[in-house]
């Protein structure tokens, strides 16, 4: 008799998460079923629903930037993002150097809290 228990040992199980996948699966295709099999494929099939509306012919007409998008966001934090903005140079080297003093501060960290 082969012993499984340690396989079935909580819930990082291999065996449950097969299970879980097969029932899920399941699940997936009997909800695939249930939708309209008589579904057919119109001339506007999969284009944007914008309220409605037809899309203009150049994309750019609808398009919104992320500058206006989060405008009121980063008006309001203006004192924290401008220094931000400046420390952005798009310079790789200078990128390397915040990844290597951010390492090295939170191995100092972690060695003097461990």
């Amino acid at each position: 008799m082969i012993d499984i228990g340690i396989v079935l040992e909580g819930i990082w199980s291999p065996i449950v998460f097969i299970l879980v996948i097969i029932l899920a699966s399941i699940v997936a295709y009997w909800l695939y079923r249930m939708g309209n099999s008589q579904y057919e494929k119109t001339e506007h099939s999969g284009d944007p629903f914008i309220s409605g509306n037809r899309p203009p012919g150049d994309i750019r007409k609808i398009h919104v930037g992320g500058d206006n998008l989060f405008w009121g966001l980063t008006k309001a934090l203006k004192d924290y993002f401008d220094p931000l903005i400046e420390g952005h140079t798009g310079k790789l080297n200078d990128y390397m150097y915040w990844v290597v003093v951010t390492l090295a501060v939170v191995l100092v960290y972690i060695y003097l809290v461990v």
